[in-house]
């Protein structure tokens, strides 16, 4: 859809002049919202002088591809495993949160929208939108303890599970989002009514009817919950670095933030590692490889995530 119809394209005068405009003050806000991931890429390619060379190069010269096989292939000065293992952590713990959240979400969703009383389904959805009021800094101490003490929230000599330092200690916490319950829910409450209803007389169950009718409605929704939840919890920093202090179960973010602290350890400030050819070229190709998935995800659902953005935004 044309930003301007083409009947105002083609007058002269004041009409053309703010097209221009428009689209010039458009353009440049392309350009300040890419210009930074041009940055990262040919930062990740450029050697450790050409990073602090100046006047500064906007194109690498040589370009150093090979980073990308130093970080993935073994352990590095900037690494303490290779690049794979946190990839794989950290792609465990946004399909596992996803495959959790998502289907707890829409049951419960399900259950205020269809199944409770009116009485009981606003108590539910007034608690539950409660919940998205409190900090998730107030959280972040009980949340500790009880992973640590799981069932309890203290130290106890009862039998307990201790979470810390596993992969369950970052999904156990996102199995359930009070935002994705308040979409879902918006949109089974547009759902008609008389289809669930001739659904029910020809004998179909709530399990049925929640399967074969609501869920496929409700692709594009689940498409954009699916894709919030993968790209926060691919993102997630400061929970994972709480939980998480072994090596060997740090996700990319954590990992990434463990290599840049290495580099700005010295007293002089940031610097080149003096052997290999990692550096903050290493840094960088470690954010590039950090941010495809989410962007590969956003191109693969593209389509059902813009109708789950503009029905979300109806139903909101």
């Amino acid at each position: 859809m044309a930003l301007l119809p083409a009947v105002g394209r083609k007058r002269g005068g004041r009409t053309r002049r703010a097209l221009y405009l428009i689209f010039g003050i458009l353009w440049l806000g392309v350009v300040l919202h890419l210009f930074p991931v041009y940055w990262m890429l040919i930062s990740s390619i450029e050697g450790n002088v050409q990073n602090f060379s100046h006047p500064v190069s906007f194109w690498p010269h040589p370009a150093l591809p090979q980073v990308y096989g130093v970080l993935l292939r073994g352990a590095s000065e900037l690494l303490p495993l290779p690049m794979l293992v946190y990839l794989r952590n950290s792609a465990v713990l946004a399909v596992g949160v996803m495959c959790t959240q998502i289907p707890i979400s829409i049951f419960g969703a399900y259950a205020i929208s269809r199944l409770h009383s009116r009485r009981w389904a606003r108590l539910l959805f007034l608690f539950i939108i409660g919940t998205m009021m409190i900090p998730s800094e107030v959280t972040l101490i009980p949340s500790y303890l009880i992973l640590k003490n799981f069932p309890f929230p203290a130290n106890t000599h009862l039998p307990h599970v201790d979470f810390l330092n596993t992969l369950w200690a970052v999904i156990l916490p996102s199995m359930a989002w009070a935002w994705a319950v308040l979409i879902f829910k918006g949109w089974f409450d547009s759902i008609p009514r008389e289809t669930m209803e001739a659904a029910r007389v020809d004998g179909a169950g709530e399990g049925r009817i929640l399967w074969n009718i609501v869920l496929p409605l409700s692709l594009p929704v689940i498409a954009f919950i699916a894709y919030q939840t993968f790209s926060s919890v691919w993102d997630s920093f400061t929970w994972p670095l709480i939980v998480l202090q072994n090596v060997h179960t740090w996700p990319l973010s954590v990992a990434l933030n463990n290599a840049q602290s290495s580099l700005v350890a010295s007293p002089s400030g940031p610097q080149p590692l003096s052997s290999g050819i990692l550096g903050w070229n290493g840094v960088m190709a470690m954010a590039v490889l950090q941010s495809i998935p989410v962007f590969v995800m956003f191109i693969l659902f593209r389509e059902q995530i813009v109708r789950g953005v503009k029905i979300t935004g109806l139903n909101a």
